[in-house]
């Protein structure tokens, strides 16, 4: 039996047969525009044909006038075809009419499967869940950035203070200055013998940068007449009673004094250098 489908992109109506349908498991391809869509989901509905016209009333009725031929073979298809726009074959999976039950498990052709690969992932339900997983990602990713960049985001905008506090709650991380090395520069120094052992250092720290950083630590390294290392003090802002951030393009200056040990070594120069531990 014949069937009438249509194609959904460029609305060609096609003439296709239920046993080819059941073969390629419902998918064509237009001969139009070679689109490959589901015949089965696309089938328009065909009017049953009309009923043949009475024979006329003649002076003997009991000698019917004869039957047209037309209506001896049929009216339907006739009418059908004179009606309807011309059809065009569809081309289906080539298929034999005589064929046995394993030729029909074989696999489908390559383009009905790539065809309902494509009908797959055009499901709402597919795109939805697609779209939640993007969304879940989005957020996740948001969230991942939040946690790394949050000294800065607090540094730039301390509104965002409270809310990054209950982020980290579960995640027990800390919001802190931010660390900026770059940004750090020791403006000037001097290095100072008292009594004794005694030496006073003094420096300044300025800031070069536009939100508030970490206050860093120094490394005093003393050098004899070859500028080779004699010894090395490291001192932390508590050791300096530094506050715990450096303005933004800001400056600090401390004087700290050291005890100095060199076991009969002689200084002669020093370097300073501003770290974070």
């Amino acid at each position: 039996m014949s069937l009438i489908t249509r194609c959904p992109s460029c609305a060609t109506s096609f003439r296709v047969v239920a046993d080819q349908l059941r073969i390629s498991e419902g998918w064509v391809r237009c001969g139009e525009c070679n689109e490959v869509f589901d015949a089965s989901a696309h089938l328009l509905a065909v009017a049953p044909a009309p009923p043949a016209p009475p024979a006329p009333a003649g002076p003997h009725p009991e000698e019917a006038a004869p039957v047209p031929a037309w209506v001896q073979r049929g009216s339907f298809d006739l009418d059908f075809e004179a009606a309807s726009p011309p059809h065009h074959a569809a081309s289906t999976n080539p298929v034999h009419i005589e064929q046995d039950d394993a030729q029909e498990h074989d696999p489908p052709p390559g383009f009905v499967r790539a065809a309902q690969r494509k009908a797959f992932w055009r499901k709402p339900a597919v795109r939805a869940l697609l779209g939640v997983a993007l969304l879940l990602s989005v957020l996740g990713l948001a969230l991942q950035i939040a946690v790394h960049e949050r000294d800065r985001i607090v540094a730039m905008d301390a509104r965002a203070r409270p809310w990054l506090m209950l982020l980290c709650a579960p995640l027990r991380c800390e919001i802190s200055p931010p660390r900026q090395i770059a940004g750090v520069v020791i403006d000037s120094s001097s290095f100072n013998k008292a009594r004794g052992d005694s030496y006073q250092l003094a420096f300044t720290i300025r800031s070069r940068a536009a939100i508030a950083l970490a206050m860093p630590a120094i490394e005093l390294t003393l050098t004899d007449a070859l500028d080779q290392p004699v010894l090395r003090r490291v001192l932390l802002p508590t050791d300096m009673a530094a506050p715990a951030e450096l303005p933004a393009l800001g400056e600090w200056s401390a004087s700290v004094a050291v005890i100095v040990t060199t076991g009969g070594a002689r200084v002669a120069g020093y370097r300073l250098l501003a770290f974070y531990p």
